[in-house]
């Protein structure tokens, strides 16, 4: 995913339309004035990032209050910037930018409304025009990394390259009287609501969606129910979906719209949809599956089977979604032991479960049971051949052992350990795409630097399959058999399903599909 770094390159060159009238005025109602911090606050909302993170201003001023108001801005000299932080100058008018890197004592930003055009610049980190830095709490898909320092850190991992091996899906292992027909006769599909004084079910109009997703995102049921007396569903109230007669989706009302034909929407999300709520945790060498039991017992939260991780790790997660709590000890569980675990709720239940234990053999994605598809091959996003990890801490009066790895510099009394991978025979092949990060301990810098390069250096590809015969087994992070012969390339793998819609509709049940990972072959 994009931070607003990525944005803010693709925006290099674009040159305002005369007189301080550029597409960054627009957004913030500005059209006309300068233009530097429109530009930072269009970077940051294309990034995906609130305006409770980057204020939506066209004023310098405003910006550098705002966050000094919020106790989120460091001034010259006291703080080492970081990569999407926002810098603010004086020289002798307001300006703005952001911060691409910092290296070799340089900052290196990009910055609208500099000569008419956004450019890259560089100064000095003692230059006098320089006041300080807005450093906005960003989340992990916000600035695209997260408390270990990775982007999308579950894709493509060599641990999946194991388990989605080439050729592994063939045709003759999916169990034909197991497989789904996708006919889904009235009353298959049923709809209960508790609204805390009566249980009722409700018709499945056309139209009814499962949607789940395999990072950080609640399940999602979606329905429509004509207003009838004798019922009423309200926020809160819960919603328990079966499909054959077994327990498919249970969740609560979130959203309730009336419309005049007397049909009303409803929007019911799972439990996981709790975990959107920010806290401050403390916890010392605790496990991600212990992370999980920690967080849903203050929030009264249930759980299912939860896999034993293994890696101990300890943190002080302030102010922080307890989504990005729990990726955050998973990522490091990752990094160090090298496996994949999907967390999902399982019908109330909250689960964590290792990845290569959810292939549904009983789904085969083929030509013949699948609609349409396309796919997609890309190096832009989320691709490193270099990574670059590098750990600072204020220099101690006591010399460490093996401090030969660190530098020292003189004028700071700062102590720098880097780590520095690459792959040379991709950097011939695309050019040098680094991915820079700082980490807060030395002893697994190494085996960070070196998974994360394993984990970047492949082509991105997706594919995405509408219109597949439905199979009520399948949800983000299951691992699907495709066979597809897609004319330059085949695909014959098990691949990783990064979100699947369950459709109900007109008596058919279909799935579309989002999947990664596996080999594509010539």
């Amino acid at each position: 995913m994009k931070d607003i770094v990525d944005v803010a390159i693709s925006e290099i060159g674009y040159r305002e339309q005369g007189n301080n009238r550029t597409k960054y005025g627009e957004y913030t109602g500005a059209n006309g004035a300068a233009w530097c911090h429109s530009f930072v606050s269009w970077c940051a909302h294309e990034a995906g990032v609130s305006t409770s993170v980057v204020p939506k201003t066209a004023s310098t001023t405003y910006g550098m209050q705002w966050f000094k108001k919020r106790g989120q801005f460091k001034y010259k000299g006291k703080y080492t910037p970081k990569r999407c932080d926002i810098v603010y100058f004086k020289t002798g008018r307001s300006h703005v930018g952001i911060v691409e890197s910092v290296s070799g004592g340089q900052l290196h930003t990009i910055e609208g409304n500099t000569s008419d055009k956004v450019a890259r610049r560089s100064y000095s980190l003692n230059n006098a025009t320089i006041t300080g830095y807005g450093t906005p709490k960003y989340t992990s898909t916000q600035n695209g990394s997260s408390g270990s320092g990775k982007k999308d850190s579950k894709k493509e991992l060599q641990y999946l390259q194991k388990i989605l091996s080439r050729h592994e899906a063939k045709a003759e292992t999916i169990k034909a009287d197991e497989a789904e027909t996708g006919k889904i006769p009235n009353g298959n599909v049923m709809i209960t609501v508790n609204n805390g004084k009566k249980k009722f079910t409700v018709p499945v109009e056309d139209g009814a969606k499962v949607v789940w997703e395999r990072d950080s995102a609640p399940g999602k049921f979606t329905f429509a129910a004509k207003v009838e007396k004798g019922f009423f569903i309200g926020m809160g109230n819960e919603v328990l979906v079966t499909v054959d007669s077994k327990k498919f989706f249970y969740g609560f009302v979130f959203t309730k719209e009336v419309k005049k034909d007397g049909m009303a929407s409803y929007t019911v999300y799972d439990q996981l949809r709790y975990l959107k709520n920010k806290d401050t945790i403390v916890y010392k060498k605790k496990t991600a599956d212990e992370v999980i039991r920690i967080i849903a017992k203050r929030f009264l939260l249930k759980c299912g089977t939860l896999a034993k991780t293994g890696w101990r790790r300890s943190a002080v997660e302030d102010n922080m979604a307890l989504f990005d709590m729990i990726q955050n000890a998973l990522d490091d569980t990752l990094m160090v032991k090298g496996k994949t675990y999907v967390f999902y709720d399982n019908v109330g239940k909250l689960c964590l479960t290792d990845v290569a234990k959810m292939k549904v053999n009983t789904c085969l994605v083929d030509a013949e049971t699948g609609e349409d598809y396309s796919y997609k091959t890309t190096i832009d996003t989320d691709v490193y051949n270099q990574i670059k990890l590098i750990y600072k801490k204020k220099k101690s009066s006591k010399k460490k052992k093996g401090s030969t790895k660190t530098s020292t510099s003189q004028n700071t009394g700062t102590s720098y350990g880097i780590y520095l991978v690459r792959d040379n025979k991709k950097i011939a092949k695309w050019g040098t795409l680094q991915f820079t990060d700082e980490i807060n301990s030395p002893d697994i810098g190494k085996l960070k630097a070196q998974a994360l390069l394993k984990l970047y250096s492949h082509e991105k590809r997706t594919l995405t399959i509408s219109g597949v015969i439905g199979n009520s087994k399948v949800r983000g992070g299951s691992l699907v058999p495709v066979i597809l012969d897609l004319g330059d390339m085949k695909i014959a793998n098990y691949m990783l399903v990064e979100k699947v819609t369950h459709t109900f509709k007109n008596c058919e049940y279909t799935m579309d599909l989002v999947v990664s990972g596996g080999d594509f072959s010539e």
